[in-house]
């Protein structure tokens, strides 16, 4: 479509304009958030689908091409750009900081990533979470028992993803992965996700809970649609992290479309 001025000059977009012109980007609040991505391409559009109005994002990315989780060098480097980049963010006025990076942030288990943003919390002077500490969160408010995890990376990576499970105090049930690369991964369709997860609820009809980890593959338009096909609860990484810095501020607005976290918003048991 050709670009012409008459379609600035409607009396919709001028008044909407109009209505913002004396508030500033995020006057609701500010997320920010430190990512460990290649590139932050799909994050960043589900956040603006999914947030409230007037809830902006700050994003601060730390690259990552690839390489295993068990690379001590890579892990050290990763986690310290994480918390510099957690610093920074606070430092630019965001309201909630949120670490990205599970495998970083859970090296020292639950507790320690929860010491971990208690302590970072008190030295930014802002809320600090982490995607590992807002899935735990998340399973303990929706009441998951059993965990099955569909991740996009190659298969040699269940092991992992269940013991992760386990990490944070929930009996997995399953794990399945696509085959991609953290390159590509914003190159996949969303029936990427769809498929892989009607395959692994398939071969594990136990599973009352399904996790999509990863924030930078494309899972957000087939979260309620599993939830209404299989009849379990589904949780993203960044559906789960952006639950928890809403709660968080204290925003528990529903949000309809992305699974019954956001739609509910349950609050987590003491």
């Amino acid at each position: 479509m050709k670009y012409t001025r008459a379609m600035t000059d409607s009396p919709t977009l001028a008044q909407k304009l109009a209505g913002d012109l004396d508030r500033p980007f995020g006057h609701v609040a500010r997320v920010g958030y430190a990512a460990v991505a290649y590139v932050a391409e799909v994050m960043p559009a589900a956040f603006y689908r999914m947030a409230p109005a007037g809830v902006s994002l700050a994003l601060l990315t730390i690259q990552r091409e690839g390489g295993a989780d068990g690379n001590v060098a890579e892990l050290d480097r990763i986690f310290d750009d994480v918390v510099a980049s957690g610093r920074s963010l606070a430092r630019a006025g965001v309201d909630v900081v949120v670490l990205g990076g599970r495998p970083v942030i859970l090296r020292r288990g639950l507790a320690g990533a929860e010491a971990l943003m208690a302590e970072l919390s008190r030295e930014f002077g802002v809320p600090v979470l982490s995607d590992a500490t807002a899935q735990a969160r998340a399973y303990r408010a929706l009441g998951s028992r059993r965990i099955a995890t569909a991740h996009p990376f190659l298969n040699e990576e269940n092991a992992r993803h269940e013991q992760q499970i386990r990490d944070l105090g929930f009996e997995p049930a399953g794990a399945m992965g696509y085959g991609s690369t953290r390159i590509a991964l914003s190159s996949l369709a969303p029936r990427t996700a769809l498929d892989l997860a009607r395959r692994l609820l398939a071969a594990h009809p136990e599973a009352d809970t399904l996790l999509f980890p990863c924030p930078h593959w494309h899972v957000v338009d087939v979260l309620q649609a599993i939830e209404d096909e299989f009849g379990v609860d589904v949780v993203s990484n960044f559906q789960a992290m952006l639950w928890d810095a809403l709660a968080t501020l204290g925003i528990r607005e529903p949000i309809d479309g992305f699974g019954r976290l956001l739609r509910e918003f349950p609050e987590t048991p003491a």
